[in-house]
């Protein structure tokens, strides 16, 4: 029996089902996919770091890439969005027949690039510590703003849906593989055990960086490994193919992170650069972009593990009945 979408009928519906529905079944990508793959990261990274740059630059020099440190920040948001989806359909035209929600990883790619060219979080920190705002009010800001960036990410699914069904509207259905259900979870179960075990490894890996500088790659890599470890190791308790509980763990982890942190009472004893939580020095556009960029490339792994056990699974009744 497939696994039903349970958000049929709904436009988060259509657009998953419009994607499953273009894609050719998953094969090992040949060398002129992973070129087509890796030119749709360098054009992502090119479209981000020359238009994008000059969309989200900070009014500060010496500030981080975010919404609370530009005037105009509507303006900043609108082309940002427009850049995702632009970059969310060159990636889907080039690799979209052959790994599924290539183009919304090619946008969350482009976000996470452009923002390294900014400063780190500290800037936020000080900048709210030097005000009445404070840690906490800093905290339920960047919430707002990684709730405001995933929409962005959302934009770059939905032109994923509209170019898969422009561009290839001959492509047949890919084959529907039978869901492998070890236990009576319901699907929905998948995004709150992968928030607990995200939240668990960001705790554990991230237990160094107090009393470290705040480094991009340093948060950029406790992200990705948490969201990829919890949506990893959340699969194999709840096999769900359905993409939308991997993007709302990542959503769910934003909003658990900022409030957790707005809670932790601020130490004054504490330097102005070291923030009282380890997720304020996580900026939300990095948050989002490389949380979505880690699910989906868990989404990938655990695909290819999921049509594995499908196909052992049919050789092992073939061979019983023989």
């Amino acid at each position: 029996m497939t696994a039903r979408n349970p958000f049929a009928g709904s436009p988060v519906g259509v657009v998953v089902d419009v994607i499953d529905q273009q894609l050719e079944p998953l094969r090992h990508l040949t060398f002129l996919d992973k070129l087509a793959l890796w030119a749709s990261w360098a054009v992502a990274a090119g479209i981000f770091l020359t238009l994008g740059w000059m969309a989200m630059a900070p009014d500060d020099p010496y500030g981080a890439v975010s919404l609370m440190l530009r005037t105009s920040s509507t303006s900043m948001w609108i082309q940002a969005a427009g850049l995702a989806m632009v970059a969310s359909a060159i990636g889907t035209v080039l690799v979209g027949r052959s790994l599924p929600y290539a183009g919304p990883f090619a946008a969350a790619f482009g976000l996470a690039v452009v923002s390294l060219r900014g400063r780190t979080a500290e800037s936020l920190l000080i900048a709210a510590r030097s005000s009445e705002l404070g840690t906490g009010g800093l905290a339920m800001q960047m919430l707002f703003e990684a709730c405001v960036w995933m929409v962005v990410l959302a934009l770059s699914f939905l032109m994923a849906s509209v170019v898969m069904r422009w561009c290839f509207p001959g492509t047949q259905p890919r084959e529907n593989v039978p869901a492998i259900r070890t236990n009576n979870l319901p699907l929905a179960a998948f995004a709150p055990i992968a928030l607990a075990i995200a939240l668990l490894a960001f705790a554990i890996i991230g237990a160094g960086m107090n009393s470290r500088e705040t480094r991009h790659t340093q948060v950029i890599f406790v992200v990705a490994a948490s969201v990829w470890l919890g949506c990893f190791f959340a699969f194999r308790v709840v096999p769900s193919r359905g993409i939308h509980w991997y993007v709302l763990t990542v959503l769910l982890m934003c909003i658990a992170g900022y409030a957790f942190a707005a809670m932790q009472s601020d130490s004054k004893d504490l330097p102005m650069s070291v923030p009282p939580s380890n997720f304020l020095r996580v900026p939300p556009i990095q948050f989002v972009a490389v949380g979505v960029a880690a699910c989906i490339a868990a989404y990938w792994s655990n695909l290819n593990h999921h049509l594995a056990m499908a196909e052992e699974g049919k050789a092992e009744e073939s061979d019983g009945r023989g």
